[in-house]
């Protein structure tokens, strides 16, 4: 699959975490945007046509379950991709609430190594392409 004309945009409060996953999606050849908290990524989200979102939990402003339940009322003026949660809480009562609202995956933080991260991104992008 080719990635060049893939966006990715990844809502994370984590300075740390944002710089370091925009330096291995934009070397893997995405164009990734990021947002640092909950409203900022919802402003961006409902703009639309992002192939794949990445979204924190735990953020300030708004959480991801806010996100989600937000994303649900109001339809962004392009489509999105699928919404992949990203966090660093366990699988829970909570992961399973984002799955109800619309996300398409979880994947706990602590469980990929960057590069690891990219392949599972594609994984998603690739069904999200064959299902078009």
């Amino acid at each position: 699959m080719t990635t060049m004309n893939k966006s990715i945009l990844l809502i994370e409060d984590d300075d740390d975490l944002r710089q370091m996953y925009t330096l291995i999606f934009t070397k893997a050849g995405y164009r990734f945007e990021t947002a640092n908290d909950g409203i900022q990524g919802l402003a961006k989200a409902r703009q639309g046509g992002y192939d794949l979102i990445l979204l924190d939990l735990m953020m300030p402003k708004l959480d991801g379950i806010g996100f989600l339940k937000e994303m649900k009322n109001e339809a962004p003026k392009k489509p999105n991709g699928p919404i992949l949660v990203l966090s660093n809480a366990g699988y829970n009562a909570v992961a399973e609430e984002a799955m109800k609202l619309g996300a398409a995956g979880f994947l706990l933080k602590a469980d990929y190594l960057p590069a690891e991260l990219v392949q599972e991104v594609e994984k998603y992008l690739a069904k999200a392409g064959n299902s078009a």
